[in-house]
């Protein structure tokens, strides 16, 4: 039985992207503040600190914080519990940070796959295999490509033994 792992090439792209995304909006919420500044001098002009401007700070701490707990702690912590196991009679997923969460697919049972490639995923690890069953539906995610590959061919060199294809 060979187990794969999630590729934490992936984890290191999200972070950027959203890190820089998060930026992005930020700028825009500063943006909109001078904006409605401009637009109604006589509203900001008589309190200190308007609500517009509490609004819009509680919206940045709120991202900011959202951004630390699930990029920083929460999904490290998934990608250091997501496995996927391929043996000869059955796929076994297991994953999960608070509640483990176990998968079993029969090879039998299988009926066709499905590669999802993003661009440059060699590069970023956003290769999906989705692995339709009867009774449900397998997806395992954030793979390398030469992992995604040699799964690939595996299920498919399986289903071409059982006549599937």
């Amino acid at each position: 039985m060979k187990k794969y792992y999630a590729d934490r090439k992936s984890l290191k792209f999200l972070r950027v992207f959203t890190f820089l995304l998060i930026i992005c909006i930020i700028i825009a919420l500063k943006y909109l503040l001078y904006f409605l500044e401009a637009r109604y001098p006589d509203y900001f002009a008589l309190a200190k600190i308007t609500i517009p401007e509490i609004i819009i700070w509680i919206f940045i701490g709120l991202l900011v914080t959202a951004y630390v707990v699930f990029l920083m702690i929460i999904l490290p912590l998934w990608y250091r519990s997501v496995s996927y196991a391929l043996s000869s009679d059955e796929i076994v997923m297991r994953s999960g940070v608070f509640f483990s969460n176990t998968v079993y697919v029969k090879m039998s049972s299988i009926q066709y796959t499905t590669t999802v490639s993003m661009p440059l995923s060699k590069y970023t690890s956003f290769n999906f295999l989705l692995i339709n069953a009867y009774g449900g539906r397998l997806v395992m995610m954030f793979l390398s490509h030469s992992d995604m590959e040699e799964i690939h061919k595996k299920i498919r060199t399986y289903l071409s033994s059982r006549g599937g294809l």
